[in-house]
């Protein structure tokens, strides 16, 4: 079955399943985590089925990431939370002259 997006056309997918859950602005988990793209102490991107996720914040880590499951734990002072649609993968140097 193939659904219209734009001027193209995919093929239906299956959409991982995406949660997301923040406990006392100090911890936060996600699940449906394909990838993580960037992390530093104030902001992780990480990409989803439903978009890139930004977690902006203080002290920020990556307490635990589990590729098999998509299942990823950070801690440290969660400051704001928000998405953007996913854009093609780009190479180092593509991101860096952007």
């Amino acid at each position: 079955m193939l659904h219209g997006r734009g001027v193209g056309y995919m093929p239906e997918q299956q959409i991982k399943k995406h949660d997301l859950s923040i406990m006392g602005r100090e911890k936060l988990t996600a699940t449906g985590i394909k990838r993580v793209d960037f992390f530093s102490d104030e902001l992780i991107t990480a990409q989803t089925d439903l978009g890139q996720l930004n977690i902006k914040g203080e002290g920020l880590h990556i307490d635990s990431l589990n590729s098999d499951t998509g299942d990823m734990l950070v801690k440290g002072r969660i400051g704001a939370v928000s998405y953007t649609e996913s854009s093609p993968a780009l190479s180092f140097f593509g991101r860096l002259f952007k």
